[in-house]
């Protein structure tokens, strides 16, 4: 494998579609069905945020999974993991670790003091990536999703 990430570009749409509908991630997820649009629509809105940066992981020239951060511009200097998502075969392969360990590098070059994520309690296995990476869990939580559920979360964070 020979793993890498690229910023976002308009022709990823596609594959965000893709992969946010994979019935696997959202379950995961707890996520509802989108349309191409949609990604379309956001793709436009992250190029013009500086708060978010947004980033296809490759493999070879296979897009296999994204990763979000958000909060780059907050005066507290800490930025969210706000999606790390992987098409569910190039799980449990590294990947995800390695991203993410990408991302959180980056960040510290950037001065951030610290990166935190939310995830489902009993997403266990994110979970263990996030661990591998120097999250620890600091708060638990019930949240109403998109989907209507109401889901077990957690707040999990990485001081720098």
């Amino acid at each position: 494998m020979n793993i890498r990430m690229q910023s976002v570009r308009p022709e990823d749409a596609e594959f965000l579609y893709r992969i946010m509908n994979d019935q696997a991630i959202r379950d995961a997820l707890d996520e509802t069905p989108t349309q191409p649009g949609d990604w379309v629509d956001a793709i436009a809105a992250w190029e013009d945020d500086p708060d978010e940066e947004v980033y296809i992981i490759l493999d070879e020239n296979t897009p296999v999974g994204w990763l979000g951060i958000n909060g780059l511009a907050s005066e507290g200097k800490v930025a969210y993991i706000k999606m790390i998502g992987l098409f569910p075969q190039y799980q449990n392969k590294g990947i995800g670790t390695w991203a993410l360990r990408q991302a959180l590098e980056m960040l510290r070059a950037r001065g951030f003091a610290a990166a935190a994520l939310f995830t489902n309690q009993r997403n266990l296995r994110a979970q263990g990536c996030y661990r591998k990476c120097g999250f620890q869990i600091t708060e638990k939580f019930v949240e109403k999703r998109a989907n209507g559920k109401l889901v077990a979360r957690c707040k999990m964070e990485c001081v720098f």
